[in-house]
């Protein structure tokens, strides 16, 4: 896995980490496990999407909507982690838009390796496929 899909998938790790306790606070990620129940939260916006989904737009305009809609998530996942959220769910289409057509969409695609030629977790080698364009938040453990 890489470009975007990769740094969405950091990202995504770090909103776990961060909604488990990583701000502070006296409890600790364990004492979340051994809960018997978890704060959740869900979250949607207005996605900031491209005006015709069906026009084909340069990779540099892509990148600026993706951006400007995880700009957002991690300011939401701050948020709820400032309210003890352990879990955040965010919409599937949320940081893209949808509607698309194969070459429309194509401007917010990277590329990805075969599964069973790479093995992969973004969680554990988070520098492996790092070669996107697209920001990310980056949460150390």
């Amino acid at each position: 896995m890489s470009g975007a899909r990769s740094k969405l998938a950091l990202f995504l790790c770090g909103c776990y980490v961060v909604a488990l306790g990583a701000h502070t606070g006296e409890e600790s990620v364990a004492d979340h496990h051994e809960a018997e129940y978890y704060v959740a939260a869900v979250y949607e916006h207005p996605s900031i999407l491209s005006l015709n989904p069906l026009a084909l737009i340069s990779r540099q305009e892509a990148l600026e909507l993706m951006n400007q809609n995880l700009d957002i998530y991690e300011q939401q996942v701050m948020t709820a982690a400032q309210k003890d959220v352990q879990i955040i769910v965010f919409p599937e289409d949320g940081i893209h838009g949808f509607n698309f057509t194969r070459t429309s969409i194509y401007p917010f695609l990277d590329f990805m390796p075969s599964p069973q030629v790479v093995r992969w977790n973004p969680c554990l080698e988070p520098h492996r496929f790092n070669d996107t364009e697209a920001s990310y938040v980056e949460v150390r453990f």
